[in-house]
């Protein structure tokens, strides 16, 4: 079972990449489900703004975070 395990030792590079992606994933996808509900109900308060964004940019930093601070560039 210990051969199955992923050594990973981040570097500053890798955990900037993984910040800078996870909260640019979160940003837009605020942005777009923020557009949505401005088309279906022509207002958005400041609280739901706050709360779409906060759970966007977090979720963003969990879910993509990894994955873009765990991608391997191919060897030229």
């Amino acid at each position: 079972m210990a051969a199955l395990a992923v050594s990973f030792s981040p570097d500053r590079t890798a955990l900037l990449r993984g910040l800078v992606a996870g909260l640019a994933w979160g940003l837009v996808m605020a942005a777009g489900l923020l557009g949505m509900a401005y088309a279906q109900c022509g207002l958005s308060c400041d609280l739901d703004v706050a709360t779409t964004t906060a759970i966007c940019v977090a979720t963003g930093l969990v879910a993509i975070g990894p994955l873009a601070a765990l991608a391997r560039r191919p060897a030229r």
